[in-house]
Parts: structure tokens; C-alpha cells; sequence
């Protein structure tokens, strides 16, 4: 009988090869998971030492580079108001966007007023034209860019869909009644009721009034012509209803505003059914690394350009204490477990005098624009959220639709301020060059060196691929997008084998 025996180094074995084609051609550094953590080790020399450890490096954000307005609250059916961008999708070679207009002036301003759906249209995403559609008449005349029954919610394809429903959308629909007779109030009934509960309290002994909302449903054959399909859901949407179709899973799904933690948050929910949809789960919400005032008011999902299981989205951030809104980036590969890379803006207010220097809240998902670059539309506006007309401190303008901008894969990057390293761990080799997407500043460079493979935790150290040491790199300065990295002047990597890993200097 022969007996096991156990190497003491099993399970210590080098770093496995990771197959990584299902990202794409490109593979996004949003976060650590595609960097080495480091491993100090005894040698083969003998000597305890550091070995291929991130250093100098962390994870930015880039900021939008912004454009527009691409149109302003400017049509008499705006009422010098706001606009909120809905959806944008191409078709025919056009790009189609559907967007909200709220007027300034409401009956109620405390429990919202009226607003239209509107439609536009554009060669290169840039120049919008709001054609008449003829649907709603408005003072005497359908001369106008208003769809009739147009959803609350964000439209979106459903593929797998019959032609009269290829576009659906849900979102919240609610009313206010009095709770004694279950009467459905007019909306300044419901205000003056509202107001007088807020402040006189218990002494308060009229008629009182009550908020209930739930989900509602549309169907449309091209995003223009709706029909309202009615209640979806027994619960609140409260700051839009982000629902996609997933063609993996194929089930719909939805993002949308719950209360969690004390804030306001981001819930999803999932089904099979676009006509029964169940309450939404907590997924994404302020934690202890935010400041205490901030609360998420609405989650702009999209996928990833070129990877179909990362996803990314746009939060909605209010700051309470400021009372202005502004938005930061959040990735999850699962769906449900999110994260930030920075807690800070990537779509900022601008600056006093511009269009969005009250807010800046995108929404809609994410397209790309003929000149390359990913865009999401999002709303400035020059008020603030709780206090929208004129006062000597806040200058109250019409509300803008803009454009967010970024060049591919630039959300965010790992960033050396002065001087860093990093190792990106074995790999299996899809091409004949490694290719980077990076910008230096001016006097600044990157060089690579490749190895066989990320070594083990017990002989730690790896020597460089013959041809490909740091000595020999070619150094990387500019700002490219696909750069092809060179030793001595040579970029084919073929004659390396099946795997490599990656080591990184940056200054």
C-alpha cells in the first residue's frame, strides 16, 4: 500500500492564469481586482524582500468633460422651467431622446405640478431639433413636441418583445386623498391640507390628507406613440425607475429610489413577468464614508460598452446642507454589490454662471456620440433643490438639458501622482501586443515588463522575460487610447508563450 504524501508548498503554487476574453478587447482598471496585491518572501538568495507590490498608486475618477446646453427650457409648454432626460437610444441612423418638462410655476409647489413628455431628435447627438408631433394640443395648437400618455418612468428595448410593445417603461404614479372617505383630492387641496398638518400638528383638527403611489406600466411600437397598461407594482419609485430587459437571464429589472439607512437609497427588483413586479431590495446607499448629509436620489444604470458583465451607474448624490445635486460613478459585476471608486463627483456642478451650477443630475444610461466619445445626458439647472425662484443668493434661470462626456475606458484609472508600481497578475495571452489606453503629463512616462507569470507566495521572486525587462521598455508619454508598448522597438509578443504577467512603473 502506498501512502500520500502531502508537499508541504501544495495550494502555494504560482498565481493562475486568468482567462479574461469575456471582458472584451479591453479590460477597464476600475478597481484592485486586475492589480497584483504584492507578496513579501524569502528569496532564492535567501533574503526576505517585497516583491511586485502596488506602490505610489491609487484608483481617480476622471471628471465629464462637459457640453451644451444641447437645449433649454425654452418652448412656451416649459414654462422657463426644467428639463429631465429620460432616454436616449439610436434608430435609422438618428439619435432619439424622450425628456420631461417641468414648468416653473405649479399650483402646488410643495407637492409638484404638471409636466409633459417631450421628444427630440439628432444626426450626431450634439444638435437636437424638437420636431411637432401633433399629439397634444396646447393653447389652441398641437404644433408642439409633446407625446400624449407618455410613462413616468425610463423607456427602454425590449428585444424579445412583439413590435407594438418594443419600448416599455414603468415608473411611479401616485395621488393624494383624504383617508376618512378614501376621496381623491385635487392637487391644491391636497397642498393646503398638507401644509396645515405640517405646521400646526396635533392642534390640526380639519380634513387631512394622505400620499399613496405605486408603479404603473406603457407600451410603445417606437418610443413616440404610448399606451398605459396600468398598476405593475404595489410600491413607491420616488426619483425615477431605471429598468432595463437582461438577455442573459432574460428577465427585466429595475432600479429604483427606496428609503435605507436613514437616506434615501437605491433598491433592485427583478422579474420574469413586466407585468408583476415585487418590492425592490436594498443594494446601493450612503455608508459611513459619506458625509452625513448625503442621500442618493436616483441610480442612472448602464452596462458597460464592452463587457456585458460589468455594470456601471450614474448615483444621483443630493447634499442636504448645500441643497445641490451632483453625481458619482458606481460599478458592480453582480448586480446587487456595488461600489465607488472615489467619493467624490464625476459630473460636478459647474461654476457660478453656468447652466448647471444649481445641479447636475444625469440620467437615461449611457451612448456613444460619432466622435467616439461615451455621453450621458443629464439636467443643469441653476437652482437649488429646495428654492427655486430669484433671491439675491441663488440666480434662477431656465433649466438646460447637457452632455457628459468621456473618451473610452476613462471613468477612471490607476494614477501615479509622482512616482508608482503596480503588477497585473497572469494572464492568458489573446494577442500579439500588449496595447494601453493611459495619459502622461508633460515629463511623465510609463514602462512595462513582462514575466511568465505572477511567482508563489514561497519563491516569490520572478525574473523578466528575456527581450522585455524594464531595461529594455520603450518609453510610453502622450495620451493615447491604443498604444501599442514596444521593447527596443519591437511590439510583437508572440514568441512568449501562452500567459505573461505585467509590471508596471509609472512617473
Amino acid at each position: 500500500m502506498t501512502k500520500e504524501i502531502k508537499d508541504f508548498a501544495q495550494g502555494e503554487s504560482a498565481a493562475i492564469v486568468r482567462d479574461i476574453s469575456a471582458q472584451g478587447d479591453w479590460v477597464p482598471l476600475i478597481d484592485w481586482s486586475s492589480t497584483f496585491p504584492g507578496n513579501r518572501g524569502v528569496n532564492r538568495a535567501g533574503r526576505y524582500e517585497l516583491y511586485d507590490a502596488p506602490v505610489g498608486v491609487h484608483i481617480t475618477i476622471e471628471e465629464a468633460r462637459k457640453a451644451g446646453p444641447i437645449f433649454a427650457a425654452d418652448q412656451e409648454w416649459d414654462g422657463l422651467g426644467e428639463l429631465v432626460p429620460l432616454c436616449v437610444w439610436q434608430d435609422e441612423d438618428k439619435y432619439h431622446l424622450l425628456y420631461s418638462s417641468h414648468p416653473r410655476v405649479t399650483a402646488n409647489p410643495g407637492l409638484g405640478g404638471g409636466h409633459h413628455l417631450c421628444y427630440a431628435v439628432s444626426e450626431d447627438g450634439y444638435n437636437w431639433t424638437r420636431p411637432h408631433l401633433g399629439q397634444v394640443e396646447w393653447e389652441g395648437s398641437t404644433a408642439n413636441n409633446i407625446i400624449a400618455n407618455g410613462p413616468t418612468g425610463t423607456p427602454f428595448e425590449d428585444p424579445q418583445a412583439p413590435p407594438e410593445e418594443r419600448f416599455k417603461a414603468i415608473g411611479q404614479v401616485g395621488a393624494n386623498f383624504d383617508p376618512d372617505t378614501e376621496e381623491r383630492l385635487d392637487p391644491q387641496e391636497a397642498y393646503n391640507r398638507w401644509r396645515r398638518q405640517e405646521y400646526e400638528g396635533a392642534a390640526y383638527k380639519g380634513p387631512r390628507m394622505t400620499s399613496r403611489h405605486w408603479v404603473e406600466g406603457w407600451t410603445s411600437p417606437d418610443g413616440i406613440h404610448w399606451t398605459s397598461v396600468g398598476k405593475l407594482g404595489d410600491m413607491s419609485s420616488d426619483g425615477g425607475s431605471a429598468a432595463q430587459y437582461d438577455p442573459e437571464t432574460q428577465s427585466y429589472f429595475a432600479y429604483i429610489r427606496v428609503g435605507g439607512m436613514g437616506r434615501r437609497a437605491t433598491g433592485l427588483t427583478r422579474t420574469k413577468d413586466f407585468w408583476h413586479w415585487p418590492h425592490a431590495e436594498l443594494c446601493l446607499f450612503p455608508d459611513p464614508q459619506d458625509p452625513p448629509d448625503v442621500s442618493f436620489y436616483g441610480c442612472s444604470y448602464f452596462r458597460y460598452p464592452t463587457d456585458k458583465n460589468l455594470h456601471g451607474a450614474f448615483v444621483e448624490i443630493y447634499h442636504q446642507v448645500t441643497d445641490h445635486n451632483d453625481a458619482q460613478i458606481a460599478f458592480t459585476r453582480d448586480m446587487t454589490h456595488w461600489y465607488r471608486p472615489e467619493r467624490r463627483a464625476i459630473i460636478p456642478c459647474g461654476a457660478l454662471g453656468t447652466p448647471d451650477s444649481g445641479g447636475a443630475r444625469p440620467w437615461g444610461g449611457l451612448f456613444e456620440l460619432p466622435d467616439g466619445y461615451w455621453a450621458t445626458m443629464y439636467r443643469g439647472h441653476t437652482s437649488l433643490h429646495n428654492y427655486r425662484e430669484s433671491e439675491p443668493v441663488i440666480e434662477r434661470e431656465p433649466g438646460a438639458l447637457m452632455l457628459a462626456r468621456w473618451l473610452p475606458h476613462r471613468f477612471c484609472g490607476i494614477e501615479a501622482e509622482v512616482e508608482g508600481r503596480f503588477t497585473i497578475p497572469s494572464v492568458k495571452r489573446r494577442n500579439n501586443e500588449l496595447r494601453l489606453n493611459y495619459r502622461c503629463q508633460n515629463g511623465g512616462h510609463i514602462a512595462c515588463e513582462l514575466i511568465r507569470g505572477v511567482p508563489s507566495r514561497i519563491h516569490p521572486d520572478a525574473d523578466p522575460i528575456t527581450g522585455y525587462s524594464f531595461a529594455e521598455s520603450d518609453l510610453l508619454t502622450g495620451d493615447e487610447l491604443s498604444r501599442a508598448v514596444t521593447w527596443r522597438g519591437k511590439s510583437d509578443i508572440s514568441d512568449i508563450g501562452g500567459s505573461l504577467a505585467i509590471r508596471l512603473r509609472m512617473f
